[in-house]
C-alpha cells in the first residue's frame, strides 16, 4: 500500500492537492482537494498500461466550465429540492436556488466548490485519503454548521469505498451526499459495449424540471428495465437518454448491491454497493460544447461518452414522506457509504 501527496495546481490563489493511493495489485486511485474530486481509478490493461475508468480534466477550471459536476463530491443534498423549500422541526426553510428556481446538488456553494483539507492513513491492506471541511450555514445557506468528512479508501480486494460523515451539527439540517462519478470502462468514446444491471423494480416519475412528482413507475417492459444485464447504448437510444432516479430494492440503511456496469470487450466490471435507496443514472446525452476530457486528447466530448452513476437517497426526499430519511438532527452523526468493486474478467 502506498500514498503520495503532491500539488496538482494553483487555482484562484489556492494550492490544490492531489492524493494518490496504490494497492498491492496495481490498482491506483487519486483524488483532488478541490471538490473532493475522485480524479482517477487506474487499472492495468492487457499491455500492463494504466487505464483510467473515470472521466477527468487536465485543469481545475475545466470542472467549473460546464454543468457535469464531473466526479465531484455532492452535498449537503444530492439531486434537486423543489423550489429550494422544505419544512424542518415545523419551520419552513428556504435555501438558495440555482436551477429553474430549484436547488440542485447543494446549490452554488455546495461541497463541490470547496477546497478540502486532506490527510492520509494506511493499514496493512488499505490506504485512505481523508477530506474534512467545516460546513457553514452562512456560506451554503442550509441550516446549521457541521463538520463533514469524506474518506476514499482503496483496499487489496480492489474495492474503493467512499465514506461520508456529518457530525456536530449546530441545528437540525439535511445530509444526502454522493459522488457524481462518470465511468467509461472501454477504449472508445461511447457506451456501445457497456452493459448494466440495476437492483431496481421502479423509477421515479419526474416533471419537466426533473423534480419527482412523488409517483413511482414500474421498470418492467420499458427501457428502464435493467433487472438483468442490458446494453446501455441501446437502452439510452430507446429512451433518448437517462437522467433518472432508480428506486433500489432492499432495506434502507443496509448495505446492498445497487448496480453492476461491465464492458464486454475489455472484461472490466464495476459493482456498486450502498445502503442508500436510489441510483441516479445520467448519460450526458446532449452535445457537450467545450467539454474536453483528458482521455480524449483535445477532442470535444461525444454525447453519451460516459455514464454517471450516483448512489444516494432519493432526490427531494425531504418533501416526500416515503422517499427515505435525509434529516440530520442537531448534535448527531450520520454516515453514508458507497463501495465500487473492480473485477477483471
Amino acid at each position: 500500500m502506498e500514498d503520495i501527496e503532491e500539488t496538482f495546481e494553483n487555482y484562484q490563489g489556492n494550492d490544490i492537492k492531489k492524493v494518490t493511493l496504490k494497492n498491492d495489485h496495481g490498482i491506483t486511485i487519486s483524488c483532488l482537494s478541490l471538490g473532493a474530486v475522485w480524479y482517477e481509478f487506474l487499472v492495468p490493461d492487457k499491455n500492463k498500461q494504466q487505464k483510467n475508468l473515470l472521466m477527468n480534466f487536465d485543469h481545475c477550471a475545466d470542472y467549473y466550465s460546464n454543468g457535469l459536476c464531473c466526479c465531484q463530491s455532492i452535498g449537503r443534498v444530492a439531486g434537486r429540492i423543489k423550489k429550494g423549500q422544505f419544512t424542518l422541526d415545523r419551520v419552513n426553510v428556504q435555501v438558495p436556488t440555482n436551477e429553474n428556481g430549484n436547488t440542485l446538488h447543494g446549490g452554488n456553494n455546495g461541497f463541490r466548490f470547496l477546497n478540502w483539507q486532506v490527510q492520509t492513513a494506511k493499514t496493512a491492506n488499505s490506504v485512505s485519503a481523508i477530506f474534512t471541511h467545516q460546513i457553514k450555514e452562512d456560506h451554503d445557506g442550509f441550516p446549521g454548521d457541521m463538520l463533514v468528512t469524506i474518506t476514499y479508501t482503496l483496499d487489496n480486494e480492489d474495492k474503493v469505498t467512499i465514506s461520508y460523515k456529518a457530525e456536530n451539527g449546530t441545528q437540525t439540517t439535511l445530509f444526502n451526499p454522493t459522488c457524481h462519478a462518470y465511468f467509461n470502462l472501454s477504449d472508445q468514446p461511447n457506451l456501445s459495449t457497456h452493459e448494466i444491471k440495476i437492483n431496481s423494480k421502479e423509477h421515479l416519475q419526474l416533471d419537466p424540471e426533473l423534480i419527482p412528482t412523488g409517483k413511482m413507475l414500474a421498470n418492467a417492459n420499458t427501457p428502464y428495465d435493467f433487472h438483468d444485464f442490458n446494453n446501455l447504448a441501446a437502452a439510452l437510444e430507446a429512451n433518448k437518454g437517462f437522467d433518472d432516479a432508480f428506486v433500489i430494492n432492499g432495506t434502507e440503511n443496509q448495505m446492498k448491491s445497487v448496480a453492476t456496469l461491465r464492458e464486454k470487450e475489455s472484461g472490466r466490471q464495476i459493482t456498486i454497493s450502498s445502503e442508500s435507496n436510489c441510483l441516479v443514472m445520467y448519460t450526458m446525452t446532449q452535445e457537450q460544447p467545450g467539454v474536453k476530457f483528458k482521455r480524449d486528447n483535445g477532442s470535444i466530448a461525444q454525447p453519451s461518452e460516459a455514464v454517471a452513476l450516483e448512489a444516494q437517497m432519493l432526490p427531494d426526499a425531504i418533501n416526500h414522506r416515503d422517499f427515505g430519511d435525509i434529516v440530520l438532527p442537531a448534535n448527531t452523526t450520520k454516515e453514508h457509504q458507497i463501495v465500487f468493486a473492480f473485477e477483471q474478467h
